[in-house]
């Protein structure tokens, strides 16, 4: 009688463990994607954060060079208008020593 009280208390005790076991796994198997759903969503998050500060450095490049490039062309464009007046200068006082 001992003994079957024993083995059917050993039986019980492994029944319960094995139970608690598989609530866990499952709690495990919920879990996972919960977690996996929430990297995803701090990945994005992160990406997105990285994309504007790229985006705004950029932008910032871009007004810097059109500056630039404005400043140049404003530069070739007074060099250029020296070189029309002297030479239109020189040429007028060829065609007034022709003419003379």
């Amino acid at each position: 009688m001992k003994r079957a009280a024993i083995l059917l208390s050993i039986v019980c005790l492994l029944f319960f463990v094995a139970c608690g076991q598989s609530e866990k796994a499952e709690k495990a198997t919920v879990s996972e994607p919960q977690k996996a759903t929430e990297m995803v969503k701090e990945g994005a998050e992160k990406t997105t954060e990285m994309v504007k500060e790229g985006a705004e450095k950029t932008t910032e490049m871009v007004k810097e060079g059109a500056e630039k490039t404005t400043e140049m062309a404003k530069e070739g464009a007074e060099k250029t208008t020296e070189m029309v007046k002297e030479g239109a200068e020189e040429a007028a006082e060829k065609a007034k020593k022709k003419m003379e």
